[in-house]
């Protein structure tokens, strides 16, 4: 059953999102939003997953692309993911991924870069440098550093995708210094060239 604060922080995702696409309509920064379909919920997936991707669809900027993983479109879908018995951090579905490293012309045609992961078992919002999950996976013995977001994808994107949290994504999986890029010319010279982070400021939603 969801808790209040979680029905507050789906209120929240659902209010925000609408404003964001009202925003997205009047300013034309070239973010994509997607509504949602309708998600029967269905064990092995956490609690909350169903609810976020009802409202939310797909989110897609310059830098970040999140959006409803087709694993949980169905039971059916689910069993057919492509689960490793070995995979030193279990089972996981990518619900976000980073598209700075990929040439625009190119993501119709590649997914995009690093991971944002939903763990299947625990619940939780992680991301993992690709040569620490390599090396993980060949010594899974050791300790690498596997950065949680958050406990909850309802929390996640609450806080960390329409939140003022968002920031810290770009920090720790791009780095510092592309979250300060700023367009050099046209129409946006000298705003924000993360157009998500450019919309959320218009927002007021980051300062």
């Amino acid at each position: 059953m969801t808790s209040d604060a979680t029905a507050a922080r789906l209120d929240r995702i659902r209010t925000r999102f609408a404003r964001l696409k009202e925003l997205e309509a009047e300013h034309g920064f070239g973010v994509v939003l997607v509504d949602g379909v309708p998600l029967e919920p269905f064990p092995g997936v956490p609690e909350g997953a169903f609810e976020v991707f009802r409202i939310i669809g797909r989110i897609e900027g310059s830098h970040f692309r999140f959006g409803q993983p087709a694993e949980i479109g169905s039971p059916a879908a689910l069993q057919a993911r492509s689960d490793n018995p070995h995979d030193p951090l279990g089972p996981a579905v990518s619900i976000g991924c980073e598209l700075h490293s990929v040439p625009p012309r190119l993501r119709d045609e590649i997914d995009g870069g690093e991971s944002v992961s939903l763990d299947l078992e625990e619940g939780d919002v992680y991301h993992i440098d690709p040569d620490d999950y390599v090396f993980l996976y060949e010594h899974p013995d050791e300790e690498v550093d596997i950065h949680v977001f958050a406990p909850d994808v309802v929390t996640f994107f609450d806080e960390y995708v329409l939140g003022d949290k968002y920031p810290q994504v770009v920090d720790t999986i791009l780095g510092p210094g592309v979250r300060k890029q700023r367009v050099r010319k046209g129409r946006f010279q000298g705003q924000y060239a993360d157009t998500w982070l450019r919309l959320l400021v218009t927002a007021g939603i980051v300062s």
